[in-house]
């Protein structure tokens, strides 16, 4: 499995020094936190400069439904010609449908990606809803409109599911098979599951939802289709080890989590969260100072990677993404390299198992921050099994 930064807000230099350095393969933009002449800028120099690294952008069609709310931050997006505040109703009909396909695809066919992706909306409560259909017209209809371009480049369709939609196994199933029987079959997925907040951990740490978004890389695969993990983050190697081929994370929580919560208003105040360190013996991110103190007592916690020398103390903000990006590559190559999903399941189970043992030694010793507990332990583990039987591995 690849890795991909996801794009956001306060990009610097982190994508460029993350292609560099080699701890990441590509990018997928958000065109909410760039403009358009931004964006082909940053598209050209990574084509030519790095001409393998995968490049796509997120048009975040999806936003349309609600852009209309006047407390929406739409920031770039109303930049983009593509872009329309549409009404649920609209979208029932199929001949809009075809035109906003259209123009989303226009635009970035003029641009320096190595793939298109295709808009859609997102189905926020239920398979068996007008959004379900909606949006799998949406699939329907992309592949056939983008044959008119005579483009040779992957085209992904938008698949967007809230965690409440994703729960309802019956339903997830009858959806599957509608959108795995396409009489025009794009190359691939780029999957997005909703939570409803960024900092709501246990929306996606949650066994039902770990076990529907494997159970959709693995059937999607199956059935030929490429999958792009978008804002998958620590569930990447879990993701990866059925199936998916390409996991996406950024600097931020909420490049880290998808949720529609990103465009609600900014809260004001607060303070930056303090620097973390992703342990991949922990499968999960740890203070610095937490680092600090358990290195001495427990030095496994330290990764032994190349990025791990600018934790001698207080890193440099620039450096956490670079760290996190490199840990979660050194789990990719890990838990996701044989092309047998039972081996890798397999060592995904042994990988925490060794956490929580882990943590119990460090639990008699130390008291962490609540965000560097092992409360996500039980949801991997239970979702793994839950997976396990729904796909009779």
């Amino acid at each position: 499995m690849k890795l991909y930064a996801q794009h956001g807000y306060g990009e610097g230099e982190k994508i460029s020094q993350g292609l560099q350095k080699g701890l990441i393969s590509g990018v997928v933009y958000g065109a909410k936190d760039i403009n358009p002449d931004r964006l082909r800028e940053r598209l050209g120099g990574i084509a030519t400069s790095m001409p393998t690294a995968g490049r796509v952008l997120d048009p975040q069609y999806y936003v349309s439904l609600i852009g209309s709310d006047p407390n929406i931050r739409l920031g770039k997006l109303e930049e983009y010609p593509y872009f329309t505040v549409r009404r649920r109703s609209q979208l029932e009909s199929n001949d809009l449908i075809k035109e906003e396909i259209r123009k989303v695809i226009e635009f970035q066919a003029g641009l320096p990606v190595s793939a298109i992706i295709a808009p859609n909306i997102l189905i926020s409560r239920s398979f068996d809803s007008v959004e379900a259909v909606i949006a799998k017209n949406f699939i329907r209809q992309a592949k056939g409109i983008y044959e008119e371009y005579s483009d040779k480049r992957p085209l992904y369709v938008t698949l967007a599911i809230s965690r409440e939609a994703l729960i309802d196994f019956t339903e997830l199933e009858a959806f599957l098979n509608d959108v795995t029987l396409l009489d025009k079959q794009p190359d691939g997925f780029y999957l997005l599951v909703g939570a409803r907040s960024v900092e709501a951990r246990t929306d996606l740490y949650n066994a039902d939802v770990i076990a529907a978004w494997m159970l959709l890389n693995h059937s999607l695969k199956i059935n030929g289709y490429e999958i792009i993990n978008g804002y998958s983050d620590l569930i990447s190697p879990f993701l990866g080890a059925v199936g998916g081929d390409i996991g996406c994370t950024g600097w931020w929580s909420n490049l880290r989590t998808f949720s529609m919560d990103r465009f609600a208003p900014e809260s004001t105040g607060g303070r930056q969260p303090v620097q973390r360190y992703l342990c991949t013996k922990l499968l999960n991110r740890i203070t610095f100072y937490e680092l600090d103190a358990l290195r001495r007592i427990f030095p496994e916690v330290v990764n032994g990677l190349s990025v791990d020398t600018e934790y001698l103390g207080e890193p440099e903000r620039s450096i956490e993404v670079l760290q996190s990006w490199e840990a979660l590559n050194s789990l990719l190559s890990t838990l996701t390299a044989s092309s047998d999903p039972s081996r890798n399941v397999g060592k995904c189970t042994d990988a925490i198992n060794y956490a929580n043992d882990l943590y119990i030694s460090i639990r008699a010793r130390y008291r962490l921050d609540p965000k560097s507990d092992d409360s996500h332990l039980e949801a991997l583990q239970e979702g793994m099994s839950l997976f396990k039987k729904r796909a009779e591995l």
